[in-house]
């Protein structure tokens, strides 16, 4: 994918906050791909959803089941999650890596709940920071 840039260190002008960018570019586009939205396809659970009447409705209810906790979810209320963690990268020879970490194998990702999820991200971060203070 970037066999074409130099060995050398002539993109050494792309600071930090560059990088940043790029990494959220990169996830934004992940959220909003078709990869992403068939993975929640092969996930969602449909019931058949009743009106105040009694008579079934046109729609059925759409629900995702997290993974931790099994409790049921509609779609805003859930993340998809990696299970091995994408992380970062450091420089821009390690973007094709970080690409292939996001758009992984339907293996690798996970449905959880927002407060689940928001669980696993904070112990992740705190073993990241532990492992740099003792490195």
């Amino acid at each position: 994918m970037f066999d074409n840039i130099p060995e050398n260190n002539s993109y050494s002008y792309i600071d930090r906050k560059d990088l940043t960018a790029i990494r959220t570019g990169l996830r934004q586009a992940f959220i909003r791909s078709k990869y992403r939205a068939e993975f929640m396809r092969t996930k969602r659970v449909e019931t058949v959803q009743y009106k105040k009447n009694g008579d079934a409705a046109k729609r059925p209810m759409v629900r995702y089941q997290c993974v931790k906790c099994s409790g049921m979810f509609a779609g805003d209320k859930i993340n998809i999650d990696h299970i091995k963690k994408v992380g970062s990268f450091i420089s821009i020879f390690d973007i094709e890596n970080f690409f292939f970490r996001i758009w992984c194998d339907f293996d690798n990702l996970q449905i959880l709940c927002k407060t689940c999820h928001d669980g696993k991200t904070k112990r992740e971060r705190r073993c990241d920071a532990l492992s740099k203070k003792y490195l």
